[in-house]
This record gives structure tokens, sequence and C-alpha cells, in this order.
């Protein structure tokens, strides 16, 4: 029994041994990597930067750089007549401390750049537009107009002439009777004695004389 629990504490101080030997052979480089891996910071979106402005703002947070033409590959020499165009990995993301960031670069006199898709860099999402809501024009509801209705004609009754009287017919006098006296006798008889040329009933023989009276004498 004695000797089990001697054998027991050997191992016990020789694994301590060991254990103490192998912290002291780490090396303080070693120590303070390990230290900085344990340690996340945000990677800052440099895309549109110029390379010596994006180098600055990476490397003041502990990042590392590393840039390459996109386009025909130069070397970069002015980091300031450089821009941005691609950065893996992207910004927004955490990333350990001492991370080595890479970012495509195209010289400011090339028109366009062509960026190499990495892996790590996420798509951006289409978005499609949002058609604009048009307004339907307000409906305007033009007031119908009544039916015009035509008056009746007017009929104008005929005006009846003013019934004008005859005058009364006046029968003409009768023509008297044509008087003839046989002789002076009877002139006188009939009271005409005596009888002028001009007198109904005058005759040239009641005037014996011829002076234009009859029976004067």
């Amino acid at each position: 029994m004695k000797k089990t629990l001697a054998l027991i504490v050997l191992t016990g101080l020789m694994l301590t041994g060991c254990a103490t030997k192998q912290a002291s052979s780490q090396s303080p480089a070693t120590a303070a990597a390990s230290a900085a891996a344990d340690r996340t910071v945000e990677l800052p979106d440099v895309v549109g930067l110029t390379l010596d402005k994006a180098t600055d703002k990476l490397k003041d947070l502990g990042l590392k750089v590393e840039a390459t033409d996109v386009n025909d590959g130069k070397s970069i020499i002015v980091k300031k007549n450089w821009q941005v165009v691609s950065e893996d990995p992207v910004g927004k993301t955490n990333v350990a401390e001492g991370s080595t960031i890479k970012l495509g670069v195209k010289h400011l006199t090339d028109e366009t750049a062509t960026p190499t898709p990495t892996p790590t860099q996420a798509p951006v999402p289409l978005v499609a537009p949002v058609a604009p809501v048009v307004e339907a024009p307000p409906v305007v509801v033009v007031p119908v107009a009544p039916p015009v209705v035509e008056a009746p004609p007017v009929v104008v009754a005929p005006v009846a002439p003013p019934v004008v009287e005859a005058p009364p017919v006046v029968a003409p006098p009768a023509a008297p009777a044509a008087v003839s006296y046989a002789n002076c006798a009877a002139v006188r008889a009939a009271g005409a004695a005596p009888i002028h040329i001009s007198q109904p009933g005058y005759g040239s023989h009641l005037d014996r004389d011829g002076d234009g009276w009859g029976c004067d004498k």
C-alpha cells in the first residue's frame, strides 16, 4: 500500500515537471501571437478609397494589407494613385487581429475595373426597383344635358275678315207710268193744266200754238 502511494506521488511530480518545462519553453512572440488571435476587430469597408488611405485605416486596427492590380497585374508603387475596388474579406465582418486583408485595386487612369471575385466575398443581392404607384386620374362626371324639347309650333288661327254688311238695296223709284191725256179736258180733270213740254203727258196735240205749253187757253 505504501509502495502504491509513493508511486502515485512520483508520477504526479513528473507530470508537473513536464508541464512547467513546456510552459517555459514557449517564446514571448508565440504567446503574443496567440493572444492577438483571440481578439477580433470589425473590418471597415474601404472599397472606393485610395490605397494609401485604405492601408492606413486597416493598419490602425492591427491588420495587414496585401494589394493586387486586378486589371493588368502592374506593380504598385505610389499608393495614392490606386483605388480599392474589392476587399477580401468583405467590410463589416469580424476578423482576428493581425489578419491579412487582400485588396483588389485599379490605377486611377483606368476607366474600368474588373475585380476578381473571391470565395469569401458576399454576393450583393439584386433588389428589383419598386415600381412607382401611379394614381389614376379622378373620374370627371360630365353632366348630361337634358334633351331639348322643341316647343310645338304656334298655330295662328286665321282671322276672319270683318263682316261687312251689305248696304241695303234701295230699289230705284218706280218709273212713273206713262201719262197720256187725250185732250185738254182730261188734263184739266187731272189738275195738270197748263201742262209744260217737260211734264209727263204733254203732247203736241195739247199745244195748238206750239209755245211749249198745252192747254193754256
